[in-house]
């Protein structure tokens, strides 16, 4: 007969050819029929290419019997999944309770009746089909549930995100904002240009600049650098920017602000966090610059005709290190047309795609060569270099802050 239509396979388990010859004539016109006459044949053709769909497995059997064949193939993985059916002469209550505890899903007893094993066999390939079938659906409910649990976390994790850049960004437009950020500064004092710049690493920085007067005659400038980056550095130059002013708004010297800021600093700074700073006053009708610098670097002096020369004195380690330190100062005087430059570690460390430092000497070069040039024209040259020398890859905050005395 042909195969046509025929799309499940029995296996027929006994070691009575007539007992298998009468099996397959109930069974063949509907199924494919394969057949074993021991234990060992049964299990291999079980784990063939081919499985079948479901086994009528005798008990009464030489060497390995029934039960057995039974146990091995409930424990493999590969084969635990085909139901089987015992056909036994055995009719006792007890055998058939042994028999459905090791896995077997039904009993049909000797003599064959040839309707009840057609039955039987219909019912329990269908049984199986559904569970094919349930189990199938469960795994696409499964991957459905998952790709849906996997879409939602992308969109919380994506607003999570977005949340976060609206909050750096927001962040970012405060600490702008107390940077001063109007140039010309003090548009009503001629005798000096003053100009600065700001460029963060990420969204916020742990540089600062500030400039302000302490009275009538005296320009405070200050540059320092947060020994971080990011949101836990712009919170500690928010403060540490205040602590500056309001010492400074007291009239005190460089040294006694250096001095006490340290303290304020040093005091409940669980973080470990740290500042560098370079302050000045510029006292406005001489040019005599005071300056301390608490663990920055020198600031540069930029003479007539392209000299430069640092002011090389410190006064002190970084602030927030070490309370109980007293910071010393010193002066130096501006002459018209020269010009002070303070600046961080970013600019001079900031890093070429062939991890080349820009350096003292090659920025030195770069505002010596700029003198004569208004400061707002001189920076652009100073931000114009640093970007085409890092090719906008920037891993440091940079900040420049620059002082000319024009008579």
């Amino acid at each position: 007969m042909s195969d046509t239509g025929i799309t499940n396979t029995i296996l027929i388990v006994d070691d009575a050819p007539e007992n298998i010859d009468l099996l397959d004539g109930v069974l063949n016109q509907h199924y494919k029929v394969k057949a074993a006459l021991n234990g060992e044949r049964a299990l291999k053709i079980a784990v063939s290419e081919n499985p079948p769909d479901i086994i009528l497995l005798d008990i009464m059997m030489p060497g390995m019997d029934g039960y057995e064949v039974c146990y091995h193939l409930k424990a493999n993985p590969q084969t635990r999944d085909i139901p089987i059916i015992f056909i036994t002469a055995k009719s006792e209550e007890s055998d058939e309770t042994k028999g459905l505890k090791i896995g077997a899903v039904d009993y049909i007893t000797k003599p064959i009746n040839s309707p009840i094993v057609q039955a039987r066999v219909k019912s329990h390939l269908e049984l199986r089909q559904a569970r094919e079938y349930l189990k199938n659906q469960n795994a696409i409910l499964e991957q459905r549930v998952e790709e849906r649990t996997r879409e939602v976390l992308e969109l919380e994790l994506r607003a999570a995100n977005e949340k976060v850049e609206n909050e750096l960004i927001i962040a970012a437009q405060i600490q702008r904002s107390i940077l001063p950020s109007d140039f010309p500064a003090f548009p009503e004092h001629e005798e000096f240009d003053l100009y600065a710049m700001m460029t963060p690493a990420r969204e916020v920085g742990g540089d600062f600049y500030d400039f302000f007067f302490v009275d009538d005659d005296n320009l405070a400038v200050i540059i320092a650098d947060v020994a971080d980056k990011g949101v836990p550095a712009a919170l500690f130059t928010m403060i540490s920017r205040t602590i500056f002013r309001s010492i400074a708004k007291q009239c005190k010297s460089v040294s006694q602000v250096l001095t006490e800021a340290n303290y304020l600093l040093c005091e409940g700074n669980d973080t470990g966090m740290f500042v560098t700073a370079f302050l000045a006053y510029y006292h406005l009708p001489t040019g005599r610059l005071t300056y301390s610098n608490g663990g920055h670097h020198p600031a540069l002096l930029i003479g007539h005709n392209g000299s430069c020369r640092e002011l090389t004195q410190r006064h002190g380690p970084a602030l927030g290190i070490r309370t109980g330190l007293t910071y010393d100062e010193d002066a130096d005087t501006l002459e018209p047309g020269q010009i002070v430059v303070l600046y961080t570690d970013g600019v001079i460390e900031a890093s070429s795609p062939q991890d080349e430092l820009f350096g003292v000497d090659r920025f030195a070069k770069l505002v010596c060569s700029c003198e004569n040039l208004k400061l707002s024209q001189m920076f652009k040259h100073i931000d114009k270099n640093l970007t085409e020398f890092q090719q906008g890859i920037q891993f440091d905050d940079t900040t420049v802050l620059a002082l000319k005395r024009k008579f």
